[in-house]
């Protein structure tokens, strides 16, 4: 399918990430000056520090920057790892995560996207395995008003089991950009993989074997921001998940 570029996908040539590798520099001096930076922001109470795995992480992501051509392979095994442990973030884990998934998109998607995703992100770990036992609706806006920035965001999409396929299948079935702008759509999905990621560390249910399409939304043409629809997906699975009957594996 012909569609444009992504807009950021300027920063992942081998020069531009060249130019911009210091502020991974930066991460690692901070953090080895003031381990305390390496705390766990989405607990208080924690004194728990992910120092150690934040600069071990940014270290390995130096080593791809710095190549001409990384493995993409190596991009999304990174990506993946970043994704399961996204929750026990400090800002510069939540930084590197960003800058990760981005790539991911350049490198191993866009290029070939066809409206379909599809990913098992639980490979290579030992969770019980769940899914839904009926088919589900979900459906979350962002909608934001205020002096300086209004935010726009509005996805629905249909999850259903798929027992054929021991994967996640993300199907993105939006008509055209008047639904939803195309450039919205990595942060559409990464939103519904983020609801995914979310729901097993509140619940500790690793749900697979689901095909998710994306079928509906709308956006608003001066107030709409990528984010929104990743904030749209996230708060449309928090809506579903509400009444879905989880089934064991």
């Amino acid at each position: 399918m012909n569609r444009k570029q992504l807009y950021f996908g300027k920063d992942y040539s081998y020069e531009a990430r060249q130019k911009k590798i210091g502020w991974l520099n930066k991460i690692i001096e901070s953090l080895y000056e003031q381990p305390e930076l390496g705390k766990y922001e989405d607990d208080e109470d924690s004194q728990e520090l992910f120092t150690q795995e934040t600069i071990t992480v940014a270290k390995h992501l130096i080593k791809l920057i710095t190549q001409e051509e990384p493995n993409t392979q190596d991009v999304n095994e990174l990506y993946r790892l970043l994704k399961i442990y996204k929750h026990m973030r400090n800002s510069a884990w939540d930084d590197i995560c960003k800058y990760v998934e981005k790539w991911h998109w350049v490198v191993n998607i866009w290029e070939t996207f066809q409206n379909v995703v599809e990913l098992d992100i639980w490979h290579g770990y030992k969770y019980q395995r769940y899914s839904i036992k009926e088919p589900l609706i979900a459906e979350g806006k962002f909608i934001r008003n205020s002096s300086s920035i209004d935010h726009y965001g509005h996805v629905v999409f249909k999850v259903e089991q798929n027992l054929e396929e021991n994967q996640i299948k993300i199907i993105w079935q939006i008509p055209n950009e008047t639904v939803i702008p195309d450039e919205c759509i990595p942060e559409s999905i990464e939103g519904i993989i983020d609801g995914l990621i979310r729901h097993f560390h509140l619940q500790n249910q690793a749900l697979t074997f689901l095909k998710i399409t994306v079928f509906n939304g709308s956006y608003h043409e001066y107030h709409y921001r990528e984010s929104d629809y990743r904030l749209a997906a996230t708060i449309a699975w928090i809506n579903a998940l509400k009444t879905a009957e989880i089934i064991p594996l």
